[in-house]
């Protein structure tokens, strides 16, 4: 379809070109537009030489080294489509926690012969220390299984759960205290603050594969009466917008788009950390999706057979 106008805005805080494109087809006047958007980041290259940029929050895998054996650093978070695509002689990746499936696979696409994929529920780092070791040892642990410092002020170990409570005074979360457990739901007490953690300190919750949800609380857990629309239990109401699309009562997982869902492009509201699995299979039209600096975990195949593009927007 030939262009019949352009124009540059701004859309998201970001520069964009909009081309209208417009033509007869089958006796019908259509008419369409593309979005063209531009982001710059800085670039570096790290020891196995793959090219990184350096994007809010850690880093994206641009390009990946065309080495046998590579292990994608844990403070990748994106990576770009195509970012394998010379590589001839890889055999072998490890794949973080903090990507998703379908990230690798849109990243693989094309490849004859893709590399073997470790996928990592956890952390690669997940060796306690001996120090840790004893304290656990000599902890007080409840009677779900999980360990506590002495004081109760630190969660040293979980243990595989259903819904649990971390209890109130409990002030730090070991980076290392979930590994190996898979949980439904976790509430995070309003005296544990890991909003203020730096990304090394954070806890590893692992991958959508493992983990449920995660609800952390900005008050005592004696109100949930007060504040029970914006909390999600697994009883609770869900919340459907505008647009045909479901989240948990606490907005914080988005769950599905509706069979009425027909938007070409669609802004996830801030505040959501969780993209479930297939949330868009049923998307009949090719869809741009666009995030929140919010979001912490994407599951696999989000999109239909039409395919989708995620865009990142800090905000």
């Amino acid at each position: 379809m030939p262009v019949t106008f352009d124009s540059v805005g701004e859309e998201d805080g970001h520069e964009v070109e909009r081309m209208w494109l417009a033509d007869i087809v089958e006796g019908k006047y259509v008419e369409d537009y593309v979005v063209i958007r531009r982001d710059e980041y800085d670039i570096e290259k790290d020891d196995d030489g793959a090219l990184l940029a350096l994007v809010e929050g850690g880093r994206m895998l641009v390009k990946a080294p065309n080495v046998m054996y590579y292990r994608i650093p844990e403070d990748v978070y994106r990576i770009t489509p195509n970012a394998f695509r010379d590589c001839m002689a890889l055999e072998e990746v490890d794949v973080p926690y903090t990507i998703s499936e379908y990230e690798l696979t849109a990243a693989m696409e094309g490849l004859e012969n893709p590399p073997k994929a470790k996928l990592w529920f956890w952390s690669y780092d997940n060796e306690r220390s001996k120090e840790l070791e004893k304290e656990i040892a000599e902890g007080y642990m409840d009677e779900y299984g999980f360990v506590y410092s002495r004081d109760r002020k630190r969660l040293l170990r979980a243990a595989d759960v259903g819904t649990y409570f971390i209890p109130e005074g409990v002030e730090q979360i070991d980076r290392l205290a979930f590994v190996g457990c898979i949980f439904e739901e976790l509430h995070v007490p309003y005296t544990c603050k890991l909003d203020e953690l730096p990304a090394e300190e954070y806890p590893v919750f692992g991958n959508e594969s493992v983990q449920g949800c995660v609800m952390t609380w900005d008050r005592p857990y004696s109100q949930e009466d007060e504040i029970a629309d914006t909390l999600y239990t697994t009883n609770d109401e869900k919340f459907r917008d505008e647009k045909g699309v479901t989240y948990t009562a606490n907005r914080k997982r988005l769950l599905s788009a509706g069979d009425l869902f027909s938007e070409s492009e669609y802004h996830v509201p801030e505040g959501v950390e969780t993209i479930c699995s297939h949330a868009f299979e049923f998307c009949n039209q090719f869809l741009t999706l666009s995030l929140p600096s919010s979001i912490k975990v994407i599951g696999d195949s989000l999109f239909g057979k039409e395919g989708g593009m995620i865009v990142i927007r800090h905000v």
